[in-house]
């Protein structure tokens, strides 16, 4: 199988599992996902649309049906009033702390059927590709 292909069939894999172990009744993969990716301190959306890989316009779309929700709530930047930042609200806090732990659980499964001998080396090559697609994302901009 070459690279491209097996990256293609890891990510499918991948969002396939998410879906089953990860996504509640009523939420999206992508909603999970930003839920995920929202700092304590609040992010712009613009950042977080580049972190997600989605445009801004998707990204309004997602950040309004987290608010409708009650989960994040957008307040103007004190430093330029023309970016929204997004916050978590403390019901999306809550939601955040449940999806990171089934993130968790869902991760230590996966390790746990992976030979003993074999973890640490698994656990490298995946801080490794995550380093190099970082790295790739912040090349695009």
């Amino acid at each position: 199988m070459e690279f491209g292909e097996l990256l293609k069939h890891f990510l499918i894999d991948l969002q396939s599992l998410f879906r089953v172990q990860v996504t509640r009744p009523g939420m999206t993969l992508p909603q999970i996902l930003l839920l995920s990716s929202i700092p304590d301190e609040g992010a712009d959306m613009t950042t977080l649309a580049r972190k997600l890989g989605v445009d801004n316009s998707t990204m309004t779309r997602l950040i309004g049906g987290l608010e409708r929700r009650g989960w994040a709530r957008r307040t103007k930047s004190e430093e330029d009033r023309r970016v929204s930042r997004v916050m978590l609200t403390e019901r999306g806090e809550q939601l955040q702390t449940s999806i990171d732990r089934r993130i968790e659980v869902f991760g230590q499964g996966l390790l746990r059927s992976v030979p003993l001998e074999n973890r640490e080396e698994v656990r490298e090559i995946l801080l490794s590709l995550h380093w190099l697609l970082s790295k790739k994302n912040l090349e695009r901009y």
